[in-house]
């Protein structure tokens, strides 16, 4: 993909011009960008209680998983982990443009955090991140994971 970027300073009409062969996910990602639709996901320190403090907005490329645990829901970050009031569903639909696939019934991970990959028994696969946290690809899970990750490396 070919970037171009040309600065005006008399221009009061900022516009931008995308010329693409498919609507693909990075396409998405362009026009959100530009519409300002960028998701976000709200959350509270997962220590906190519910009914005190301040919801903050978390930056999706900061996420590198969800759990969901209880009934609740939680995004892990680097700087810590958060409590959702989001669903697992939502979170997924809000979020597959941006790098974030189902791998089981409890967990929904940011690919572009995984530091490595592991291959286990039982066709298994182990995602790792850099925190040292590591999720499990179940196998009913394997094959849309294993998809989801040939359309991104298409898109690079």
């Amino acid at each position: 993909m070919k970037l171009n970027l040309y600065e005006d300073k008399n221009n009061v009409d900022e516009r931008v011009d995308v010329y693409f062969t498919g609507m693909r996910p990075q396409i998405k990602q362009i026009i959100d960008a530009v519409n300002s639709d960028r998701p976000s996901i709200s959350g509270r320190p997962a220590d906190d209680d519910l009914d005190d403090g301040e919801e903050i907005l978390i930056e999706p490329s900061g996420i590198q998983f969800f759990d969901y645990v209880d009934r609740k829901l939680f995004a892990y970050t680097c700087d810590g982990v958060y409590r959702i009031m989001k669903t697992l569903v939502e979170c997924e639909e809000l979020l597959w443009n941006y790098g974030f696939v189902r791998v089981s019934k409890q967990n929904l991970i940011n690919i572009f955090k995984i530091k490595q990959l592991k291959p286990d028994l039982n066709m298994k696969v182990y995602a790792y991140f850099d925190s040292g946290e590591r999720i499990c690809v179940n196998r009913s899970y394997k094959k849309s994971f294993d998809e989801y990750l040939q359309k991104m490396r298409k898109m690079a």
